[in-house]
């Protein structure tokens, strides 16, 4: 379910979101297969690299962007073939950076590690101006008690491209390292990605 206030709103269920995007197609005159073949032609999409390009593009509409840019996050979350090894901060920031180049809104995500350096889940938590207030700990390390993790990678994006991290950024980054400690869970490292490439808070001696 979709909750939302003045600077964010929280991930969607997966049939929430195929409904928004569908009556976002409706609400631009797409109520058919038929319309949605002649707005692929319109702005010749003939393939899905065309369908990325477009969607991330300055032609689609905002709306449609964000909600089509969280289907393809979840459709390949959905692949059995995600169960990634990552062994490097080098590894863990390019795969984050590749994962959100692109993407038109500021998004935190987690990623949750086994002890052999598995990824055991990965997570859009918030969405939105990210501030101290509601990218909380308490909503990041409750994921991780759920999957029994023993660390956590974070990252999010700055769709500007500027990598360096703000006052929140900071502050949010060491809440969760207090907590990390607390909990005796791994806070690995905070990343900051933005057109492709990363910050490495931890690399930068920033943690």
């Amino acid at each position: 379910m979709k909750e939302k206030n003045s600077s964010h709103c929280f991930v969607r269920t997966d049939l929430e979101l195929l409904v928004q995007l569908f009556r976002q197609f409706e609400d631009k005159g797409i109520t058919d297969f038929r319309e949605l073949e002649n707005f692929f032609g319109k702005n010749q999409l003939a393939n899905f690299d065309d369908l990325v390009q477009f969607i991330t593009g300055p032609d689609c509409p905002d709306d449609i962007a964000i909600a089509a840019e969280e289907v393809l996050d979840r459709l390949r979350l959905a692949s059995p073939k995600r169960k990634a090894v990552l062994t490097s901060s080098v590894e863990v920031g390019n795969y984050l950076a590749d994962k959100l180049v692109g993407h038109k809104q500021e998004e935190l995500w987690a990623l949750y590690i086994d002890n052999a350096s598995h990824i055991i889940a990965e997570k859009k938590l918030f969405q939105g101006t990210l501030n101290r207030s509601v990218a909380h700990p308490r909503e990041i390390f409750r994921w991780a008690v759920i999957y029994g993790c023993s660390g956590i990678f974070l990252a999010h994006n700055h769709p500007s491209g500027k990598l360096m991290p703000s006052s929140s950024d900071f502050e949010l980054t060491e809440d969760l390292c207090q907590v990390a400690k607390m909990m005796k869970i791994d806070f690995l490292d905070h990343f900051i990605v933005g057109q492709g490439h990363y910050l490495s808070m931890r690399e930068e001696k920033l943690v």
